[in-house]
């Protein structure tokens, strides 16, 4: 392992007395001793979240609504750390494309440009830099003022690609090489619409190729830069020696003090950083900045003169304005009530008030613009909130599109991940369609016997437990069909009382033999998200051309109005211990209505 190998955390009693004495020096603001810091901010999945959001958190019990992110404050403080931090490192953990109307509209370019504002040093491949195939991966690098990595991903049949994705990069940071390489999750293939020729590879064995190479040119100090989630990080950080951080994203993880956290109605899902310990005996730190860039990540790593990890500090940033509403009436400024609101939000110890970098929203305002038209346009009305969950919210109401769009299929069936965000009580636009449903897939009717159809949700609920876990409640949408989940049952087993709604309204237990008529967007109809069956069917298949999106635009447009639907389509039997929605930290808050940001200008 060359220099690398004293990196083991065997430690003397007198090197851990004096270990943490330094951590103690240091947490009072003073190093006494020589080392080398280097600060890390970083970025993930921030899937085409530009602008300021209005979002709602609870303080003091109240739901109160923010002016959260946007890359205006993101560039106020990026600015500010790097004025700060002459050995900087500004990282983005992938998933900069796809979630608004930003990417629905200018297809990737715009989001580049402002990462481009930004300064990023480096960003390795999330699964939706994948969203448009591989034929745009080429217009997105030229865009790209910075190098965009992944380790394993073998682009070696893409010619276009292959030359100019490197596997890891070398920066010197005075006078200090860091190397840094990147994974992307092996589920791509699965979880978007088109790889290509591309081939993804094992992840721990390509991190543990790529320590070695880097140590073999002198490099100990290494970051993984990756999308892979929170718990594939730290399992990665357990089975591999030499990781000295691990900048993450893909499961849009909030990571903090959970206490504080939970002061403004956020959970967190571990501490920040997570420190892991390898099968060396030494310490990897696992970082990640939730989402939507309403995160701004920041530690500040300090090393020894052999590269060991001694000490660090961190001072994630949530990013906010400083108006505030409650019950859509705005909070008067420097009221007794604002001030009340803000020092709630400091002791978050992770919110602050960040000004909007005025270069950067004039640069923002002519594509808002053009957004702002697309968003006035009203479609139907909801006469309450609808917020994802297992039988409610826009999920249930897009797959009753489906069979609305495609009259002869007897049942709907649409991927959780679908689905991208909540509705509130209000005017819905056919900008907020679009965002609930922005991928831009098309309708298939496909044949399957009742024994594929079970196969399928079978193939669909293993994916998700393998995501979110075995004991959430994530599931997919269905429409004209029900049935039951035994989450902690084994697969093959968890689905039950599976039934087809017939044309009086009732219910019939399907047969396995018999066909049933199911409709599903393209990306489940070619095998994404696990349901494999659905791509291997043999029965009839019809591309309907519909887009998804449009089949539930026009569905709400129909009804006028909309309420969360009452039909028990999927039962749980057996608590789960785990809720993706709405205590998950990715869907613990729903964005307010559109209009609501209109109130803070």
């Amino acid at each position: 392992m060359g220099n690398r190998g004293i990196k083991s955390f065997g430690m003397t009693t007198w090197y851990m007395f004096l270990a943490g004495m330094l951590m103690l020096l240091h947490a009072c603001g003073t190093i006494t001793s020589t080392g080398y810091t280097l600060a890390i901010a970083h970025l993930n999945d921030t899937h085409s979240h530009l602008e300021t959001a209005p979002v709602t958190l609870t303080i003091d019990g109240m739901a109160t609504t923010v002016q959260l992110g946007g890359f205006p404050r993101l560039r106020t403080l990026v600015d500010e750390m790097r004025a700060d931090n002459p050995n900087f490192l500004l990282l983005h953990a992938g998933d900069a494309l796809q979630g608004t109307l930003y990417f629905t509209l200018f297809a990737g370019a715009v989001e580049f440009d402002f990462l481009n504002r930004l300064g990023i040093d480096a960003m390795v491949f999330g699964n939706h830099e994948f969203d448009r195939g591989t034929g745009a991966i080429p217009g997105f690098l030229d865009r790209a003022t910075f190098p965009l990595i992944s380790a394993n991903i073998d682009f070696s049949a893409e010619h276009t690609i292959v030359e100019r994705v490197p596997r890891h990069i070398i920066r010197e940071i005075n006078g200090e090489r860091v190397g840094i390489f990147g994974l992307t999750t092996e589920t791509t293939p699965q979880s978007t619409l088109d790889v290509g020729k591309a081939r993804f590879l094992d992840t721990v064995a390509t991190a543990r190729h790529q320590v070695a190479e880097l140590e073999k040119q002198g490099v100990n100090k290494i970051i993984a830069l990756t999308h892979l989630g929170y718990n594939a990080d730290m399992l990665l950080a357990a089975a591999v020696n030499g990781i000295d951080v691990i900048v993450g994203g893909h499961s849009h993880t909030l990571l903090g003090d959970r206490n504080r956290l939970n002061s403004i109605g956020l959970v967190a899902e571990g501490s920040y950083p997570t420190v892991v310990t390898t099968p060396d005996g030494g310490r990897t730190m696992v970082l990640q900045a939730w989402q939507w860039g309403h995160v701004l990540g920041n530690v500040r790593v300090v090393f020894d003169s052999v590269g060991r990890v001694r000490n660090h500090t961190s001072a994630a940033v949530m990013p906010l304005g400083d108006r505030f509403m409650k019950d859509g009436v705005p909070i008067s400024a420097n009221s007794p009530e604002q001030q009340k609101i803000v020092e709630a939000l400091r002791s978050s110890g992770i919110a602050r008030i960040v000004g909007e970098d005025e270069s950067t929203l004039a640069a923002l305002a002519p594509f808002s613009a053009q957004l702002a038209a697309f968003r006035s346009q009203p479609v139907a009305r909801a006469l309450e909130d609808l917020t994802r969950s297992m039988n409610r919210g826009p999920g249930p109401l897009a797959a009753d599109s489906m069979l609305a769009a495609v009259p002869e299929a007897q049942a709907a069936l649409l991927n959780y991940g679908a689905v991208r965000r909540d509705l509130l009580a209000g005017i819905i636009s056919a900008g907020d369609v679009l965002e609930v449903m922005p991928f831009g897939n098309t309708l298939v009717l496909v044949e399957l016997t009742g024994a594929e159809l079970k196969d399928a949700l079978e193939e669909g609920i293993e994916f998700l437990q393998t995501k979110h876990g075995r004991n959430a409640t994530a599931l997919p949408h269905v429409a004209g069909m029900s049935f039951t989940v035994a989450p902690s049952a084994e697969r093959g087993d968890r689905v039950g009382a599976l039934s087809i709604r017939g044309s009086d309204g009732s219910y019939r237990p399907i047969e396995p033999s018999a066909s049933y008529r199911t409709v599903v967007n393209s990306f489940l109809a070619g095998g994404g998200d696990g349901f494999s069956t659905l791509r291997n069917a043999g029965g009839h298949r019809n591309e309907t051309g519909i887009l998804d999106s449009d089949a539930f635009r026009d569905h709400l447009k129909k009804l006028g109005t909309v309420r969360n639907p009452d039909e028990q389509r999927i039962r749980v039997i057996g608590a789960p211990t785990t809720s993706i929605n709405p205590r998950r930290p990715a869907d613990n808050y729903v964005l307010p209505r559109l209009t609501a940001a209109a109130a803070f200008r």
